[in-house]
């Protein structure tokens, strides 16, 4: 490959994405191939048709290897909030003196932290919610401050052991043998919301179609994550519950939700078509709003268990910044969750032209995040910041 491109592997919980460019100028992106395909997905951090998913990875690392023109030999694979652990450490060291904090230190300090206490986990990432020196200097990048003393408040990020030799495995059979995890909650907080908002606290709620992902980011990492089972899909799916379930296909089924607006106001007559090729189908507007809202109002229940579960009064004025395929697409979405939930609920998407859209946030956050990590280990990077850096 290239030296400037990588190649990403964006695993969602219903459809992988491969992805290849690289850095553009103003820090957009070239892209140089992206294919996605659909399969069957996961719950409870475990694959429904493991032959389906290798099917939809193949196709997609194919098409997008066609479009590059070249093979690719490396490749950083995102791993779901449902495989990844999140874990928060306070470490602190002193010095003999008071001298210049190196990056040496804050490998020291994150040595600290993890020492592979998680069996069934693998570190992947590491990164700072903030440090802090002697006087009471709080920041995000400590290097060359003087201090007699440093503390971190330090993520850590590590992929369950079995979704790793799933995809490595996966991609060793296809013929690339070198595969870097990248933590996709991590690499949208970090591509998507300012660096000005992450210095408090900022609630990151990916939603996508099978699966969820709360996170409270602060500085450069995250301080809680919890992710689960539950997402678009499962609002669509309460179209065929209670005593009058719809017999539509699914695909359908979404496709109409996607027609309507929850906000707006229709006659009780009011109804929806969709015409494919085989027929036509028609759907009460009330109906679909009815059963739309019941699922969304599912979603709000797990969201304030979320809530509930970090505990700390000080998210209760914070937005929420949905992202993710899952709702964001659902006109009124937005405005029933704020109303159900008595928060503000920001959408939050890249913002670049013609990918501006929140079910792209992933793929590009991943990108950048791939893209900072190959700069970081150029041997530029190392001589100019240390080799430790």
């Amino acid at each position: 490959m290239s030296r400037k491109s990588v190649a990403v592997l964006d695993v969602r919980s219903a459809s992988v994405t491969v992805l290849i460019g690289e850095r553009g100028v103003n820090n957009t992106f070239v892209f140089k191939g992206i294919h996605s395909e659909a399969y069957d997905g996961f719950s409870d951090a475990e694959f429904f048709d493991l032959n389906g998913l290798q099917k939809a990875v193949t196709e997609s690392l194919t098409e997008a290897q066609r479009s590059f023109g070249e093979r690719i030999k490396e490749i950083y694979v995102g791993v779901p909030g449902e495989f990844c652990k999140v874990l928060t450490k306070r470490c602190f060291m002193s010095f003999q003196s008071k001298r210049r904090v190196t990056s040496y230190d804050l490998n020291a300090l994150f040595s600290q932290g993890y020492g592979g206490e998680e069996q069934n986990y693998d570190l992947i990432r590491q990164s700072a919610v903030c440090y802090i020196t002697s006087d009471k200097r709080r920041t995000i990048d400590p290097v060359g401050m003087v201090s007699d003393s440093l503390e971190g408040y330090l993520s850590y990020f590590l992929a369950d052991k079995r979704y790793e030799e799933i995809f490595r495995n996966m991609l060793a059979e296809y013929g690339i043998l070198k595969a870097e995890f990248l933590p996709t909650s991590l690499a949208e907080a970090l591509y998507l919301i300012p660096s000005e908002t992450r210095d408090d606290y900022a609630v990151l709620l990916d939603i996508d179609k099978l699966s969820m992902t709360f996170s409270v980011v602060c500085g450069n990492g995250i301080v809680y994550q919890n992710a689960c089972s539950a997402g678009g899909g499962h609002v669509t799916a309460q179209l065929y519950t209670g005593e009058d379930p719809v017999d539509i296909p699914f695909d359908v089924a979404e496709a109409m939700i996607g027609k309507i607006n929850l906000s707006s106001k229709e006659s009780s007559e009011s109804t929806i078509e969709f015409v494919d090729k085989m027929r036509s189908y028609v759907l009460p507007v009330r109906l679909l709003k009815e059963r739309v809202k019941e699922g969304l109002d599912l979603l709000c229940e797990v969201i304030n268990q979320c809530l509930e579960l970090f505990g700390d009064s000080s998210i209760d004025y914070k937005p929420i910044l949905l992202t993710g395929e899952g709702i964001t697409g659902i006109r009124g979405a937005r405005e029933h969750l704020s109303g159900r939930l008595n928060k503000v609920i920001e959408i939050i998407a890249p913002k670049l032209p013609y990918y501006n859209k929140a079910a792209q946030s992933s793929h590009l956050s991943l990108l950048n995040m791939a893209l900072e990590t190959k700069r970081e280990k150029s041997f530029l990077h190392k001589f100019f910041n240390g080799i430790g850096g």
